[in-house]
């Protein structure tokens, strides 16, 4: 039904008006066009024609009427395909931005194109679209589209199930048709007679069809548009004797609608939807042999429709049949193959409506946004101040908590290293006061050890004196190797006490560089810098020669430092000074 309306509406506007204005130049195009809407290559001629009138004159008004013309190439009766036909969506939003309200008829047309796309999918933004269309054709003066615009208006009501709304707009129309405009005029019958058989009186519903069916009998020569409309209305009074179980009459205009739709591509749609209506007719009065022979007809006509819609309506009918005898085998086949098809009318839709939604809401925005600019504007100014204030009130807020945040944190940064100073004075002081001990404890064994070395001394000279020169040389080497020890230990006196304050830094600096080594082997490489010998070494530990040799090897190993790496040449080359 909605491929008949398009037809009838939106491809056909009849010379209504004449005029002199640039409104009329498109409006003549449209009449160039009425005769050739199936005739696709002519078509593109027109629109080759009216390009170059562009190209030679720079005139915007070509330009406007070619992308015009084009609308008509996605026509659906000239690419019979829903992904194809889709593109006259966003090709007519185009040419509305184009046209930016210059020209009141191209306006009128594309919001009336859009009112169609919109229709399912949207169907208060195609309200919005036919609205906007109405309110410029009702000031123009001249119909042009007007009594189809009505038209439209009734039969969105009528989707919405809003009857009387739309009885009223179907009125308007037939109102506002020219009398010669007798298809149109029939159309408005049909319509009266579709509603009044929604609200369940088939009565009148009958009379108005008939009504229409008798106006276009009336005429002397018939066109195509019209021999397919009249037979359409012919099977909808058919379906209304189907409903009164006038099953004679029902099949006859049934069958005229079916016949006349026969393999014709551009009906096949109504075609379907024909073979449906006799398929239930037959399962009432059990025709099985013209059941099968419908049946046989859609098998081989399947392959052929060019609409997912359409097959998938063609395989429920079959799918029908085969239950309805039980045919197990191939009722399967057709199940299976209409569970694929219902899918891809799935992916189909939404490849469809993905395609024209971001256009039709842009188109809904932007419209938006024209009506809403101006008050924005105002709104702007006056909330310009009341923002800046705000915003400063935010900023100063901003910029105080920075200060106080920054402020804390330098404080807790500066709490932190006095803490850290602390720490390492505390540890410092705990090393100093560990290397005093070791200091005191040294020279306590150094003071034993003096105090030792003179008494033996004494006693050697004591021995000297009485033995009368017998066996003195021993005496004396005994003597000499007394003295070089009480020399040895006021030496490392003198060293301990010269390099005390020098000995700490050092340490400290090794602590911080080499964190693992012990507070023994610090002060093992403290004697080691000072070129102490191993043998001095240990008399100041009280330990061996070998296990000053093993600390050696353990703090080289610490350290990473190689074989050939002398540890008293690296521990020299240390700067601390600095600390």
């Amino acid at each position: 039904m909605r491929l008949i309306f398009l037809l009838i509406i939106l491809f056909s506007i009849s010379p209504t008006e004449k005029g002199k204005d640039d409104n009329d130049y498109f409006f003549g195009i449209s009449k160039e066009i009425a005769p050739i809407r199936f005739e696709p290559k002519k078509i593109a001629a027109l629109e080759i024609r009216e390009l170059g009138k562009y190209k030679d004159t720079h005139d915007e008004k070509y330009l406007i009427s070619s992308k015009y013309i084009g609308l008509f190439l996605y026509a659906p009766e000239n690419t019979l395909n829903n992904i194809e036909s889709i593109k006259q969506a966003p090709a007519t939003y185009e040419l509305l931005k184009l046209n930016n309200n210059r020209y009141e008829y191209i306006s009128i047309a594309c919001n009336f194109n859009l009112t169609f796309y919109c229709e399912h999918n949207s169907p208060k933004l195609a309200m919005k679209f036919l609205n906007d269309a109405i309110k410029i054709n009702e000031k123009l003066g001249k119909k042009y589209f007007l009594p189809h615009l009505y038209h439209i208006k009734g039969r969105l009501y009528f989707n919405e199930k809003n009857y009387p709304k739309a009885m009223f707009y179907f009125n308007k129309a037939l109102q506002n048709y020219n009398q010669k405009d007798l298809l149109y005029i029939a159309s408005m019958h049909n319509n009266f007679g579709l509603v009044y058989d929604k609200l369940n009186q088939i009565a009148p519903a009958m009379r108005e069809t008939q009504k229409g069916i008798k106006i276009l009998e009336g005429k002397n020569n018939y066109n195509e548009q019209e021999i397919a409309f009249l037979n359409y209305m012919r099977s909808t009074l058919g379906l209304y004797y189907y409903k009164l179980k006038e099953f004679s009459s029902a099949e006859k205009l049934l069958l005229q609608q079916f016949e006349f739709t026969k393999n014709k591509p551009l009906y096949y749609s109504q075609n379907v939807a024909s073979a449906e209506s006799l398929f239930n007719l037959y399962n009432d009065i059990k025709e099985t042999n013209k059941k099968k022979l419908l049946i046989e007809y859609l098998i081989d006509l399947e392959p052929k429709l060019k609409t997912i819609h359409d097959k998938i309506l063609a395989n429920e009918i079959i799918q029908q049949y085969y239950s309805n005898q039980n045919d197990l085998k191939n009722l399967k086949l057709t199940s299976a193959k209409l569970l694929h098809l219902n899918h891809d009318f799935v992916n189909e839709n939404d490849r469809i409506f993905k395609q024209i939604s971001g256009v039709l809401n842009t188109s809904a925005i932007e419209k938006i946004n024209q009506k809403t600019e101006q008050q924005i504007r105002i709104q702007k100014k006056r909330t310009t101040i009341l923002l800046i204030s705000v915003l400063a009130l935010i900023l100063i807020f901003i910029l105080i908590f920075i200060f106080v945040r920054i402020k804390h944190l330098n404080k807790r940064k500066i709490m932190e290293k006095e803490k850290l100073l602390l720490e390492k004075d505390k540890k410092i002081l705990e090393q100093d006061i560990g290397f005093q001990n070791e200091k005191i404890k040294n020279l306590h064994q150094n003071l034993h050890l003096k105090t030792e070395t003179e008494k033996v001394f004494l006693e050697n000279l004591k021995k000297i004196k009485k033995t009368n020169n017998a066996g003195g040389e021993e005496i004396i080497k005994d003597l000499f190797l007394n003295i070089n020890n009480l020399i040895q230990i006021n030496k490392r006196n003198i060293i301990i006490n010269e390099s005390d304050i020098e000995s700490q830094r050092f340490i400290q600096k090794m602590s911080e560089t080499y964190p693992l080594l012990t507070n023994k082997e610090l002060k093992m490489c403290a004697y080691f810098r000072m070129n102490l010998s191993s043998k001095e070494i240990s008399s100041l530990e009280n330990t061996t020669t070998g296990t000053v040799r093993v600390y050696k090897t353990k703090i080289k190993a610490k350290m990473s430092l190689d074989r050939e790496t002398k540890l008293d040449d690296f521990l020299k080359s240390i700067q601390f000074h600095d600390l």
